[in-house]
């Protein structure tokens, strides 16, 4: 059994929060992508220190709580 960490995000959120949040999403699946290697299994090779660089690369030009890019990586990988 597997647990997933995930945020809520109301309903009622604004629409540009969604549509940002997808952005954000969709930016961090193409850096974290090209680290999965596959030898038989797909394993990650995604060090603390490029997660690290990824969200402050997210965060700029953010203007919503940082928790929703904290979601998306985490989504993600």
């Amino acid at each position: 059994m597997e647990a997933v960490k995930s945020y809520r995000i109301p309903v009622e959120a604004p629409l540009d929060l969604i549509e940002s949040y997808f952005k954000v999403k969709e930016k961090a699946l193409e850096t974290i992508l090209p680290h999965v290697k596959f030898n038989g299994k797909a394993h990650l090779e995604f060090k603390n220190s490029d997660r690290g660089k990824l969200r402050d690369n997210l965060l700029r030009d953010w203007k919503f709580s940082k928790h929703y890019v904290d979601s998306a990586i985490n989504s993600v990988i």
